[in-house]
């Protein structure tokens, strides 16, 4: 004889034994043969227009976007030794901090949209963030170290820590 009641407890059984990890939503995108990412959240919008004002060495320089003038980072120079050829910058993403400013980030090719599971984002080794200490940003600014499902491993960023 078929119970109602004991088919809901068979399959609410089932369905509380599939756990699921949790999922971050991240823009994956690349830089000088590196591969980062950023919470979606943090991402405002993808410009295919802009232009730079007022480059300074340090790969930083600035755009007006909506009548603001906002700080555009390029993290090929802010990451690595200056290449005396000018990369060219098709895309510009542009993100919020946590104090509401933004910034822009150029990029050659367009960034992609992944869901990446909290279990495949890992700790930076602490001897890598010693060896690399005082030559550049990137080890404050690099917050994790991601494992895609196709193998790719990405350098997650904290954006607020860009700037400093």
């Amino acid at each position: 004889m078929f119970s109602p009641s004991k088919y809901s407890r068979r399959f609410h059984n089932k369905k509380a034994a599939i756990q699921r990890t949790p999922t971050r939503k991240l823009v994956i995108f690349e830089v000088a043969g590196e591969t980062y990412a950023i919470a979606i959240e943090r991402v405002q919008r993808v410009l295919t227009e802009f232009t730079t004002q007022g480059t300074l060495e340090d790969g930083r320089s600035l755009i007006k976007l909506d009548a603001d003038l906002i700080i555009l980072l390029d993290l090929s120079r802010l990451f690595f030794t200056p290449n005396p050829s000018q990369e060219q910058h098709s895309y510009l993403i542009v993100c919020t901090l946590t104090n509401g400013d933004r910034i822009g980030i150029p990029l050659q090719d367009l960034p992609a949209i992944l869901d990446v599971p909290e279990d495949q984002f890992a700790e930076i080794p602490a001897s890598y963030r010693q060896g690399r200490e005082g030559q550049n940003a990137a080890p404050a600014a690099v917050e994790k170290i991601i494992t895609t499902d196709a193998g790719t491993v990405a350098f997650y960023l904290n954006l607020d820590k860009l700037l400093n």
